[in-house]
């Protein structure tokens, strides 16, 4: 009789060589994470031109960047100098990732070092015979338009040698901690969950499961109909308990990449890996994926592993990937919208099979020579019909309208009362309209 050794067939591939890069400032911060996370079975390198951050690095290996250009000082923001100090550099990049397998490329782009060296470390890694996953940040709002340009420069460059992309920006990972959380807070939670993605991505790559998931299986995810290039995002959950199941999947999409489930919605493919110790039964496995297929869409294709790890004992995990266009907006469904009239100065012609069909009109008050020039309200607005200029209108009917007066005290302005009025040309834009021009309606 022959057996099969379940134990050994969803044994972690040992073998397998990985290399994650941790390329600038940003990258580097990712990897002492990974480090203290305990992160192992992988060789982790530093790249930097800064020599005394490269100095403080935890990884084993480290290759300064720019000897002669930057003289250890750093790129300064400018991608073409860091692209230069990389190039000063490609043999030594490519002796430490000359018998990688699968090399992660953590970068932040936006300045100097990250973006002008990534695509080049990709391009290296790529040529060497590697699949190369890029794991990304990208820059806050704040931090101006020329860095969010270079960030998207640098971010199209490295996707043509990246296998696979996973970017994180920088605006949604504040999600992740409480409003009121300190600054360190919240950079330490962006860096969890930056490690969780890279650990997660090591761990999928190496795992030989019941239900085995592939660096194939990862690739399709990425196949998506449309000409810009997309983006990955990354949900991970892990639990333990009665209820352990429904737990990692409520923190998997719990994590700022994923805005609560709602960007499933729109993919076409989703890929989910579920992980546990030997006690993990067929029932845990089959409410979590119930509960998971409330948030995709009818047309998702779901590419599924699960695999048995003793060593996680009562825990039980799952990782979720998904890609969508760079703007996810553009296949989430939207509800529908008001369409709301604009002023006749400002609206653009609506071509003739745009044209609605005019709402009934509603009563409005007769106009007056005190407010023939007065401006229609909000909420007025909402709800008047859009027509094309050459179909005829009925007129709304003339109603008489009247309004009682009420003379009221002035009061105190409360915690307002030491703030600054707002005039513009002369007037008092915190007094209501039709106080300042003494409007009554007869």
């Amino acid at each position: 009789m022959i057996s099969l050794d379940r134990n050994r067939a969803t044994a972690a591939r040992q073998d397998l060589r990985i290399a994650i890069v941790g390329l600038g400032g940003a990258g580097s911060t990712v990897l002492d994470r990974l480090v203290l996370d305990g992160l192992s079975g992988a060789s982790l390198v530093a790249i930097n031109t800064d020599a005394q951050a490269l100095a403080g690095s935890v990884a084993a290996e480290k290759i300064q960047l720019g000897r002669s250009l930057t003289r250890g000082l750093g790129a300064g923001g400018d991608p073409e100098i860091g692209f230069l100090a990389a190039k000063e550099a490609v043999g030594e990049i490519r002796a430490v990732l000359a018998d990688a397998e699968l090399v992660i490329l953590c970068v932040g782009l936006g300045g100097g070092t990250g973006s002008g060296g990534a695509r080049l470390v990709a391009e290296l890694a790529r040529e060497q015979g590697a699949k190369v996953v890029v794991v990304a940040t990208l820059p806050f709002t704040f931090e101006g338009r020329r860095r969010a340009e270079q960030a998207e420069e640098a971010l199209a460059a490295v996707q043509r040698d990246a296998d696979l992309t996973m970017c994180f920006e920088n605006d949604g990972m504040g999600d992740a901690v409480a409003p009121l959380a300190g600054i360190q807070d919240a950079f330490s939670a962006a860096d969890q969950t930056i490690s969780q993605a890279v650990r997660a991505l090591a761990g999928l790559a190496r795992r030989r499961g019941l239900m085995h998931l592939g660096f194939d299986e990862l690739a399709t995810i990425l196949r998506f109909p449309s000409e810009a290039a997309p983006r990955c995002y990354f949900g991970f959950g892990e639990a333990d308990g009665a209820n352990r199941a429904n737990d990692a999947l409520a923190r998997a999409l719990k994590n700022p990449m994923m805005d609560k489930g709602r960007l499933l919605d729109g993919a076409p493919n989703v890929l989910v890996n579920v992980a546990g110790g030997s006690g993990m039964t067929i029932n845990e496995v089959q409410i979590l994926m119930e509960a998971l297929n409330r948030h995709v869409g009818e047309e998702t294709r779901i590419l599924f592993g699960v695999a048995v790890e003793p060593q996680m004992g009562e825990k039980m995990s799952v990782t979720i990937l998904c890609a969508l266009p760079a703007d996810p907006a553009v296949v989430r469904l939207q509800p529908a919208r008001e369409i709301a009239i604009r002023p006749a100065s400002t609206r653009r012609a609506e071509p003739e099979s745009a044209i609605e069909e005019p709402a009934a009109p509603r009563d409005f008050p007769e106009p007056t020579e005190e407010t023939a020039d007065f401006p229609p309200a909000d909420d007025e607005l909402e709800h008047l019909p859009v027509v094309a200029s050459a179909a005829p209108v009925p007129p709304p009917k003339r109603t008489e309208a009247k309004q009682e007066q009420m003379l009221l005290d002035p009061v105190a302005r409360g915690r307002f009362e030491r703030s600054e009025p707002t005039i513009v040309d002369g007037q008092d834009l915190d007094i209501p309209t039709f106080l300042r021009r003494n409007v009554k309606v007869k």
